[in-house]
């Protein structure tokens, strides 16, 4: 496995695609966090308050993490190197889990960039995080919720595989279709992906949050049965 999971951080590290993403990913979550500001100031909230939900905008970068773990598969399809890959590796679950295993990796950097994005903007909006037991939990799930993303992401790319739609469906499912059904069907939308994280990150604006054992059992399903379904598309590919 150690020479798959080289070659698949050599693929991420291939190109500018990643530095793309986590940089637009970044300063999206700076400009969250600008708006946020603007927000706890008309709110009246202040202290230890209002740096926590500055903060928690870097929730924001589990999408690129998610969009960074796709990459890994859809560059594939879009460069035409799958048949290098499989010469290299015959076994089609030993490839997908190494993409899973990297870009979960991939993903902990990524969330770690996030919290610091939106806690720079906090300090510098004059709302200095103090790190009591909410803030270092907040500043864990973001990351560890970030890193979960990434195999969510080689999963979403296997099953959609063309690189522009894998993108497109990931921001739209997560920023607009999901977003939506959490706030207007909170009883159905706790058990979607997003209420689950949400869920984990303790969100005030969650409703009906689930318990977090729940939400990570849930969370931890969709990314498993994500991944099987991914494996078994390949195999039906490998069959024909």
């Amino acid at each position: 496995m150690s020479n798959e999971l080289a070659a698949e951080f050599r693929k991420l590290w291939a190109g500018r695609g990643l530095l793309y993403t986590v940089g637009i990913g970044l300063g999206l979550i700076v400009m969250a966090g600008v708006g946020t500001l603007q927000t706890v100031a008309d709110q009246g909230k202040t202290g230890a308050e209002a740096a926590e939900a500055i903060v928690r905008q870097g929730f924001a970068g589990l999408l690129f993490a998610t969009i960074a773990g796709s990459l890994l598969v859809t560059n594939e399809y879009r460069h035409r190197t799958w048949t290098r890959t499989y010469l290299t590796t015959p076994r089609r679950d030993r490839v997908l889990a190494a993409k899973a295993l990297v870009a979960l990796l991939a993903g902990i950097p990524v969330g770690l960039l996030s919290v610091l994005a939106s806690t720079l903007v906090a300090v510098f909006g004059g709302h200095t995080p103090t790190y009591s037991a909410d803030m270092v939990r907040l500043t864990v799930m973001i990351v560890a919720i970030s890193a979960l993303a990434g195999p969510w992401g080689v999963a979403l790319g296997y099953l959609i595989r063309n690189q522009v739609a894998t993108v497109m469906a990931v921001v739209a499912y997560t920023t607009g279709i999901e977003a939506v059904l959490i706030v207007v069907a909170p009883s159905f939308g706790r058990f979607l992906p997003g209420g689950a994280q949400l869920s984990l990150l303790h969100d005030p604006e969650l409703t009906m949050p689930l318990q977090a054992w729940a939400a990570a059992a849930m969370l931890l399903g969709y990314i498993l049965v994500a991944l099987t379904g991914a494996l078994r598309r390949e195999k039906t590919a490998e069959a024909h």
